[in-house]
């Protein structure tokens, strides 16, 4: 590599200037990585709640499903024979129910089953996205610790490089180093911010 490249990157100012840079770099790479933990955390949050409630609303369909085949027993067993009975409990079924009593297929057909239950599903589907949503920004999060990781090693080189003499190899080394890391902290660093666009 040419000499007087190596020399301009081991400079006094150039070094100040990769300290000063990567400095700033540090701070906002770290500071949005805060921001996606901070999202993963409510992501997660938001997603253990509609768990729950999913789970809440499948027992709550359960329960609806059982009464409707006791109200169906006890509409099959007085068909016929006391039909004021028998209206009672057709009277007490759900509207599913009364709805796939009128299909082909029913009654408690596959329709009745997904109707019942399709509360439980949606809110269940919530959850999940909530979830891949943590993990995505849990994913972006660790993704910008890197390039802090990354920036503050190039950091530590500058810092450390300025401080040797301006004829040492090692100032020279360490300055290309220091912007080698500033070179490949930042692709990280727009890919990472790409992904989040």
């Amino acid at each position: 590599m040419n000499s007087k490249l190596i020399k301009f990157f081991s400079s006094e100012w150039v070094l100040g200037i990769l300290v000063a840079m990567l400095s700033v770099l540090i701070a906002a790479a770290a500071y949005q990585s805060s921001l996606f933990d901070s999202k993963e955390s409510d992501f997660n949050v938001e997603g253990q709640k509609q768990l729950t409630e999913s789970n809440s609303l499948y027992l709550e369909a359960n329960q609806f499903v059982i009464y409707d085949y006791q109200m169906y027993d006890g509409w099959y067993i007085n068909d016929g024979t006391s039909d004021e009975l028998a209206q009672y409990y057709m009277d007490s079924f759900s509207e599913n129910l009364s709805t796939s009593m009128e299909r082909e297929e029913g009654p408690f057909d596959d329709q009745y089953y997904t109707e019942m239950y399709t509360d439980a599903e949606s809110t269940y589907d919530m959850a999940m996205t909530a979830f891949d949503d943590a993990n995505s920004a849990g994913n972006k999060a660790d993704s910008l610790q890197l390039v802090v990781l990354i920036y503050a090693v190039g950091l530590a080189l500058a810092a450390y490089g300025s401080m040797l003499a301006q004829e040492a190899n090692l100032r020279k080394f360490f300055g290309m180093l220091s912007v080698v890391a500033l070179i490949f902290g930042t692709i990280v660093y727009i890919a990472t911010l790409v992904a989040v666009a």
